[in-house]
């Protein structure tokens, strides 16, 4: 078994952690890019656990030659369709599943298609499932996959002071559109302006923060807003476990519709904020576990007391179970054995598997 992408970042990248989850469970290799944040291909720490990461002008030679070298299932995460992968994968004639973590696109709908050998797609929602039916895809063969927290779940001690509330923002990619605006951060710092009470912390993942800082300054908000860049999963872990809720208010739809950061923030019962742009928000509003921005509204009301916090954090906490690590690479799994593949390769790969 293989598991590509044309990206991964340990630690910095959500989508990488779920990458790693099945890799690790299933002892194969991941293959992917250098894409951002300065990354370096092929280091040491990355290839002991048979990660490989090689540059964009490499990558596409060395991705076909780590199918040849394996066998078995081709997992492939997927954010942009790729002409290459379609004529590699058709020619190879393994069982080909796709990890889509967007809302499929008409254009992804298409590349699938063109798949010879797609048994299987893994979504994060129903609505995302719903729109592959209606576009003809067996319904048997599209999995919803609770995007995994990256934490073990255990509900944080932290006590809740209402008049000082902590807010995290864990979701900084300054690649994409324009991002201090499309991912929320002018809102935050608006809501601050509104609630004296409000205090921002922001998890950078790459350095480019000098117009973020001059947004910050022109509201006077320096000291109610922390940049903070972790180097490990400790330091990560402590951040949510510090806060009182996990923010994702997008202003577009530009980034995935379930961010693993507000999925981190519920393992460890803290409540989330989320726009309506987000498909993940009638999740949050059918199950109570945060509050949902409509139409980029300014009026939210977080002046809860103890009780009531307590109350939507117990919620958040409970909801989490669905999202833990376990439950992800058990719907992966079934996904993979569900069928019956006649492809001499893949059984004697499910084989060797079942054994272990």
């Amino acid at each position: 078994m293989i598991i590509i992408n044309d990206f991964f970042k340990r630690r910095k990248e959500a989508v990488s952690n779920q990458m790693e989850l099945i890799a690790k469970y299933n002892n194969c290799e991941i293959v992917a890019a250098t894409r951002f944040m300065n990354q370096k291909a092929l280091q040491a720490d990355e290839l002991k656990d048979n990660i490989y990461i090689y540059s964009p002008i490499f990558y596409p030679f060395e991705m076909i030659k780590h199918i040849k070298s394996t066998s078995g299932i081709i997992h492939v995460f997927e954010e942009t369709s790729s002409k290459l992968k379609e004529i590699t994968f058709n020619i190879t004639k393994r069982p080909v599943y796709v990890s889509l973590y967007r809302m499929p696109s008409n254009r992804q709908i298409n590349h699938l298609k063109r798949y010879k050998y797609l048994k299987g797609i893994f979504v994060e929602l129903e609505q995302h499932k719903q729109i592959l039916i209606s576009e003809g895809f067996d319904s048997e063969k599209i999995y919803i996959t609770p995007t995994p927290t990256k934490f073990n779940r255990n509900k944080s001690e932290k006590k809740y002071n209402p008049n000082e509330i902590e807010i995290l923002f864990a979701s900084w990619n300054m690649s994409e559109g324009n991002p201090l605006y499309d991912r929320g951060l002018i809102y935050l710092l608006d809501l601050l302006i509104k609630n004296s009470h409000l205090r921002l912390t922001v998890v950078l993942r790459d350095n480019n923060v000098k117009e973020f800082l001059n947004e910050i300054a022109k509201r006077d908000l320096n000291n109610r807003v922390k940049l903070i860049d972790v180097e490990t999963d400790e330091e990560l872990e402590k951040l949510f476990e510090n806060t009182d809720f996990v923010a994702f208010p997008a202003q577009k739809r530009i980034v995935k519709d379930v961010p693993n950061s507000l999925i981190d923030g519920l393992c460890k019962g803290k409540p989330i904020i989320i726009s309506d742009i987000l498909n993940f928000s009638n999740v949050v509003e059918k199950n109570n576990i945060g509050f949902v921005i409509k139409d980029g509204s300014l009026d939210l009301n977080l002046n809860l007391s103890i009780e009531e916090y307590e109350k939507l954090s117990t919620g958040a906490y409970e909801y989490s179970k669905v999202h833990s690590k376990e439950n992800y690479v058990k719907v992966i799994s079934d996904g993979y054995f569900c069928c019956n593949y006649e492809d001499n390769i893949n059984k004697i790969y499910v084989k060797d598997r079942r054994k272990k």
